[in-house]
């Protein structure tokens, strides 16, 4: 399961492309830039920089455990039979990025009942309160995320590297809401159309199933390897 560096770093890209669709995120964009207030805007810098900075501290809590879990994950990841439990993840991931729609029940998620609640409230008790419901939701399904803070420590990063890459992954995941921000700037009549889509379709959506199954896909790629590696060695 060892990779080169441009390949990892292809591999992250990969990943925070992925997570760029969270739908928690994303739909709180809209919700914040489509309310009527003078602070909508510093209020979202607020309510991503507290997401993100709690992937970040999380990041860093992860990369900084003991040394004997480190070596456990490596030694571990290069049995054939990780290889085979990340095959099997990767399969059962993106089986479920299609079977959960079928059992799905009603048209409105987590994030629409939250929004719907909240109403226009935009104070910062309540951007704090929604940065920390939102991340607490969707790490659970982060799962480009995990994978990789788990390459990183498994190809032993040292942490000149793992934090500026840490800290540029976690960027990447917002790009899409730092884009809408530029855009309400230059063009405001144009972006709140495209918020209202955004709010309309992304809120109501499945998008957090992309999510597994693209992650689905890297660990299946994964297992792959370290399967192949097992059986052919070089």
């Amino acid at each position: 399961m060892e990779f080169g560096l441009v390949t990892l770093f292809g591999i992250f890209l990969i990943c925070a492309i992925i997570d760029t669709i969270a739908p928690g995120i994303l739909g709180a964009t809209a919700y914040i830039m489509l309310l009527k207030s003078r602070n909508k805007i510093r209020r979202l810098i607020l309510f991503l920089a507290l997401t993100q900075g709690a992937y970040f501290l999380l990041g860093i809590i992860f990369m900084s455990g003991n040394e004997s879990i480190v070596e456990l994950i490596t030694s571990v990841g290069e049995s054939i039979f990780m290889g085979i439990v990340f095959l099997g993840t990767g399969i059962l991931l993106i089986i479920a990025s299609f079977v959960i729609p079928r059992i799905s029940k009603g048209n409105t998620n987590i994030y629409m009942k939250l929004f719907n609640k909240i109403g226009d409230e935009l104070n910062v008790k309540t951007v704090i309160f929604m940065a920390v419901f939102i991340f607490l939701m969707e790490v659970t399904q982060a799962f480009p995320y995990w994978a990789v803070l788990g390459l990183m420590t498994y190809n032993d990063f040292s942490i000149g590297l793992w934090v500026p890459a840490l800290a540029v992954y976690n960027i990447l995941m917002v790009i899409p809401s730092i884009l809408l921000i530029m855009v309400y700037k230059r063009r405001p009549k144009k972006a709140e159309v495209t918020l209202q889509n955004l709010k309309g379709r992304l809120i109501r959506s499945n998008a957090h199933l992309w999510a597994i199954g693209g992650a689905g896909g890297i660990f299946f790629s994964i297992g792959l390897n370290v399967v192949l590696n097992s059986l052919f060695p070089h």
